[in-house]
């Protein structure tokens, strides 16, 4: 081997290495830009989530009020319907009351139909018995219904401290 063959190979040696490094460098700026790019879809679709998750935590907390805003109404319509129940009850007691303020007044009313005020006092109790089971059954399902509703709201009320508790 001559001098010149070893310089020949030292230089191919040399430009080898050198394109090694190259390739090497070049390689590398490669992958970064693309796990630079990977990195920037990742952000904007981490983004776009975001804007969807605000929006359901939006549509939830709607859909909250309305719910609340629904059993507010059913509330007060629940109170109505006591009222109204109520009235009812009041308004028989009342003309109960005056059927018996007239049986007394009329000495005759006693005394000359018996049988007919006992069959009158027999529909009269019949259809106050069905009345109040009417109204009894009303104001029990209105109970009822109203219980319901407020272990209903109390489930939730108290799963939605557990949620925040949890946070």
């Amino acid at each position: 081997m001559d001098t010149g063959q070893l310089v020949l190979i030292i230089v191919l040696a040399v430009v080898v290495i050198a394109a090694v490094i190259f390739a090497v460098v070049v390689g590398r700026r490669k992958k970064a830009e693309v796990n630079h790019r990977r990195a920037e879809e990742l952000r904007e679709k981490a983004q776009e989530e975001a804007i969807g998750a605000h929006q359901a935590k939006a549509d939830a907390a709607q859909a909250e009020a309305n719910a609340l805003q629904a059993e507010a109404e059913a509330n007060r319509l629940r109170m109505d319907a006591e009222k109204h129940a109520e009235k009812a009850h009041e308004a028989h007691g009342r003309v109960e009351e005056h059927l018996r303020h007239a049986e007394k007044l009329d000495p005759n009313a006693a005394s000359a139909r018996p049988a007919d005020a006992s069959r009158a006092n027999d529909r009269g109790t019949a259809g106050a018995d069905r009345a109040e089971d009417v109204n009894g059954s009303s104001d029990r399902s209105n109970l009822a219904e109203g219980e319901r509703l407020t272990r209903d709201r109390s489930r939730r009320d108290r799963s939605t401290r557990e949620d925040e508790r949890n946070l």
